[in-house]
């Protein structure tokens, strides 16, 4: 009996940008996948874009597998390759049938049944859809009963009743066990491990160059937050993803929903990063617990900002106020999170002088990342009749977002993708220096790592060949960039924890982080360390260095130190050099009028440590040591305070 297999295949699709950060999950696939097992199925995901393979290798799997089905799905810029995909299944094999969903195939189905390589187009929503389809293809039945179909029967494209979208999202299964774990990383963070979990589908807003508004017929649909954790920590525990890509259009939509799901996540404290994206004004909405963003792992946030100015934002119906943009990036950063947001260019209005008024207000807003977008109009947008006359492109594979397929009325093609380079290398030449003089270490340490990233990808390296020649300030970020990542380098090193523990202090987190980092008290709270001299600057900051004298038993050791990282009134980390490389992590929260204090103390590999020293220092870092380094903090504190008091 020939195997009943269903072959997922991504396109072999890339255009820089989405790439530069990390290898995504397929989460279509994911949940597909499992649809198919549900019908009888055997599936196999084979993500071909993240392993950079080509049409070629495409068609060499196509054979090793000899799948009865080839299954997949496309965007508009993908949907050039994904339509090859199928073309290729069909010359290994006629009688293997194509599948193909995704956003715009649901809307141009007529023109992807019209290639001759495709048999059947899922529209819309797809897990019932594809179970049910596959269920009838396997007992031979007919398929014109099945909701949310398009293919073609004869000469006649035949489209099924619309089918309504699943009520409960969390009745949805995923074939995690399908993916090849090694392939997905997020380069940002070392030893990122990247995950995607979706919390929810849709987004009620709309926006006219948004395509899932129209895909999701402006309707949302959340999960269980529970749900939402309980998949977190089996990919945690499971799979060791320590990065978390939330990929829903508008995951904190319903608010009551969204800070459930934060205090679950704080509660289960699993050491997870959680990247998003939402609307700027749920930010401004969530001020007063934008703490718990933090706690949870929030770390990146994207907010949909794409114009600086009212006019614009109101031609595309994206429903904010430009303050309100610019007081969510000031927030995200307050809160030590990352802020990205993008630009869009390239409107028939655009001019040379628009596009540098657009590049200063950017800079008034501020973002951590700013990405400056080519409008792309999707033949099934809202816009697209307006744009029309406009349209020199007709290559889908150029509608990304990054390469210019409009011109606008006074600008060439060139004259805007030249302008948009510009605002790349202006952008973050400012941002360069604002970064290496910023006191977050994990915010700079993440910005200087994904600017790298972002000027070495190879979006810029061929909008730069396009252009010629590198223009000398582009070539001097790049130099700026490569000194700034080797000065932080040695920080890279895989830190050990060897102990742990915490107390509540009956005093403000500000009095707490004062006591702390004071180094004329360090001696006061740190066992061992009798002198601290030669501190480097008056107003403590990370990179901040000093001199010690540390006693282990009867023996004196001498030796430098530097402030590893530094967060203002909540973040201290000591580290020591050479052959005694302990780390002292000192931090504090607050707890209503009280503070909780953290210490963790261990060391970093990769230093050069003489061993007999090294060992004798380890015995030193125990639990009792750690715990004697939190009462003398806390009796130093307290004991100040009541003093006052008592005055």
């Amino acid at each position: 009996m020939p195997r009943k297999t269903v072959l997922f295949i991504t396109p072999p699709y890339h255009c820089g940008v989405v790439e530069v950060a990390g290898s995504w999950v397929p989460l279509t696939f994911v949940y597909l996948a499992e649809a198919a097992r549900k019908a009888g199925y055997e599936p196999i995901i084979y993500d071909a874009m993240t392993k950079r393979h080509c049409h070629e290798d495409i068609q060499a799997r196509i054979r090793q597998e000899a799948p009865a089905v080839v299954a997949t799905s496309a965007y508009t810029s993908t949907y050039p390759d994904a339509m090859e995909v199928m073309s290729t299944a069909k010359e290994v094999d006629p009688s293997i049938i194509t599948i193909i969903g995704g956003v715009h195939p649901t809307f141009q189905y007529e023109e992807a049944l019209n290639q001759g390589c495709c048999d059947y187009v899922v529209r819309g929503e797809g897990e019932e859809t594809l179970r049910e389809l596959l269920s009838a293809i396997g007992q031979g039945l007919d398929v014109s009963g099945v909701r949310g179909l398009a293919y073609k029967d004869g000469h006649k494209v035949v489209v099924t009743q619309k089918r309504a979208f699943i009520e409960d999202l969390d009745t949805l299964g995923a074939a995690w066990d399908l993916l090849d774990w090694e392939d997905y990383s997020y380069f940002v963070i070392p030893g990122g491990k990247l995950g995607s979990v979706s919390t929810s589908r849709g987004c009620d807003h709309s926006c006219t160059f948004c395509s899932q508004q129209k895909f999701w017929e402006r309707s949302w649909r959340g999960r269980r937050p529970e749900a939402v954790v309980e998949e977190m920590e089996m990919l945690n525990r499971k799979y060791g993803v320590n990065v978390v890509l939330f990929p829903d259009e508008y995951p904190t939509r319903d608010s009551q929903r969204w800070e459930r799901l934060l205090d679950l996540l704080i509660e289960r404290n699993m050491g997870t990063y959680v990247l998003l994206e939402t609307r700027p004004e749920d930010i401004v909405r969530d001020r007063d617990i934008l703490w718990k963003y933090r706690k949870a792992g929030v770390v990146h946030i994207y907010i949909g900002v794409e114009a600086t100015n009212q006019e614009t934002l109101d031609l595309i119906k994206k429903e904010v106020d430009v303050q309100i943009g610019v007081e969510a990036i000031r927030l995200i950063a307050e809160h030590g999170m990352i802020s990205e947001t993008s630009f869009i260019l390239g409107f028939p209005h655009e001019t040379k002088e628009s596009i540098k008024r657009t590049l200063e207000l950017s800079r008034h807003y501020n973002p951590d990342f700013a990405h400056y977008l080519a409008l792309a109009p999707w033949p099934y947008a809202e816009m697209y009749d307006e744009m029309r006359p406009f349209i020199e492109v007709h290559d889908f594979r150029k509608y990304n977002l990054v390469d210019p397929v409009i011109k606008p009325k006074s600008m060439s093609l060139k004259d805007l993708d030249r302008a948009i380079i510009e605002c790349y290398q202006k952008f973050y030449m400012g941002k360069l220096k604002e970064t290496i003089t910023m006191p977050d270490g994990f915010r700079k340490k993440y910005l200087l790592s994904s600017m790298k990233l972002i000027m070495n990808s190879s979006f810029i390296v061929e909008k730069l060949g396009s252009l010629g020649v590198m223009p000398p300030k582009m070539a001097a970020l790049m130099g700026k960039l490569d000194k700034a990542d080797r000065r932080y380098a040695k920080d890279e090193e895989r830190f050990v924890s060897k102990v742990r523990s915490s107390v509540r202090v009956e005093a403000p987190a500000s009095e707490v982080f004062a006591f702390v980092s004071d180094p004329n008290r360090w001696i006061e709270f740190i066992p061992g360390l009798e002198e601290v001299t030669d501190v480097s600057d008056e107003k403590l900051g990370e990179g901040s260095t000093f001199k010690w004298l540390f006693r282990v038993g009867k023996l004196g050791l001498r030796g430098e130190g530097h402030v590893a990282e530094f967060t203002h009134g909540r973040m201290l980390s000591l580290q020591m050099h050479s052959f005694m490389p302990m780390r002292n992590w000192i931090r504090v929260r607050n707890e209503g009028a009280a503070t909780v204090l953290s210490v963790e103390v261990g060391y970093l590999t990769g230093s050069k440590a003489i061993s007999f020293l090294f060992r004798m220092v380890m015995k030193f870092v125990n639990p009792g040591q750690s715990e004697v380094i939190l009462g003398n903090i806390k009796e130093g504190v307290e004991g100040a305070k009541n003093t006052r008091c008592a005055m």
